[in-house]
């Protein structure tokens, strides 16, 4: 059954300022008329000219009216509430389409990084907010690396990114310069600018989790976004690689390096040609949606094997890490060659998800 969120005034009455003050980015009306349209409302009810005026935003493509539309169901929030992005859907999953409110109404919901609802209401609730909703970009799908570290900076960037003019995708788009300026130092040969190179790699994998971060908090995603993130961690990949062979064969004379480098490029081109033909057909551009088989990603299922307990070492996060690692124990040669026979087997994994599937196509066809 199709539901519309009501807005009412805000509870208690002191916290009726917090409705027009920006949280990361979205003011608190919007940012629940946004969730609301993101998890299948047919409508934004409410009678307040001011906060239709909060909702004239073009990222909201639901109307916003004074009545309930006829065959919904309610969902009743306030609007200094701040809710998880997936509360709605699990109220509609559980309430079988009965009217529900929110705050006096308990819905179960304890989803990785999710939050109960918190009502803005003074400075207080608003850092709390703030931590609940950057807590939930978080994902159990993240890396060693990635849960360790790197989200605890990128989500310190994403907090004040949020509040400039930038787009997610103007973001990507200087990511994608600093990974390349990372590759450009890795192939000058010595030492101490291939550590640069690698400083600029690992933060480049860093900052990578900025433009997602900042598409999920002000609902700004788009398949074109997808899209420059994955071409961009493919580009910087495949360039650092490269570059670093050409930079080590450049200082030792040793043609393995030239031969590990050709491998990862090759390989990596193959794999990603694949890939992005699966993804084009079902009209994506995130590389996750890639059902490889291998450790937690779709397509998986069995006992785990051996390439499932070692497949978080290839996660993008960790074995990025790792090449920081291993140029500052100027080691960059062994991790290369470990790298080129790590991307052979991604080739053969892709290629064996390959052949599942037109098992698979061909067993539904028939």
């Amino acid at each position: 059954m199709a539901f519309a969120l009501l807005l009412v005034p805000a509870e208690p009455a002191v916290a009726s300022d917090q409705r027009a003050k920006k949280l990361l980015g979205l003011t608190l009306p919007l940012r629940l008329a946004l969730t609301a349209q993101q998890s299948g409302a047919t409508a934004i009810v409410t009678t307040s000219p001011e906060t239709k005026k909060l909702l004239d935003d073009p990222r909201l493509r639901i109307p916003v009216v004074e009545a309930r539309p006829s065959g919904t169901s309610l969902i009743t929030a306030p609007e200094n509430l701040l809710i998880h992005r997936g509360l709605l859907s699990q109220v509609e999953k559980t309430r079988g389409g009965a009217d529900t409110h929110l705050v006096d109404d308990a819905v179960p919901f304890a989803p990785p990084y999710g939050f109960e609802p918190i009502l803005i209401a003074d400075k207080p609730s608003r850092s709390r907010g703030t931590s609940a909703l950057l807590r939930s970009l978080r994902k159990p799908q993240d890396g060693w690396t990635s849960t360790l570290l790197n989200r605890y900076i990128s989500l310190f960037f994403t907090r004040f990114l949020v509040a400039t003019p930038l787009t997610p995708n103007t973001v990507s788009l200087g990511i994608l310069l600093i990974g390349l300026g990372g590759a450009y130092a890795a192939s000058l040969g010595p030492y101490a600018t291939t550590l640069l190179g690698a400083l600029l790699f690992q933060m480049q994998s860093v900052l990578d989790g900025c433009d997602g971060e900042m598409s999920r908090l002000t609902f700004r995603g788009s398949v074109t976004g997808e899209w420059l993130d994955t071409i961009g961690d493919d580009l910087t990949n495949y360039g650092f690689f490269t570059a670093a062979a050409w930079g080590l064969f450049k200082t030792t004379a040793q043609p393995l390096y030239l031969v590990a480098g050709a491998t990862v490029l090759f390989c990596g081109l193959l794999t990603s040609g694949i890939e992005y033909r699966y993804l084009v057909k079902i009209g994506s551009g995130d590389l996750n949606k890639y059902p490889i088989g291998v450790g937690a990603a779709p397509g998986g299922s069995g006992p785990p094997t051996l390439l499932d307990r070692v497949s978080p070492l290839f996660k993008r996060d960790t074995f990025v890490f790792l090449t920081l690692l291993a140029a500052a124990l100027n080691i960059l040669g062994v991790f290369l060659i470990l790298f080129a026979l790590g991307a052979v087997g991604i080739v053969v994994a892709v290629v064996k998800a390959e052949l599942r599937m037109a098992r698979e196509r061909k067993a539904a066809a028939s």
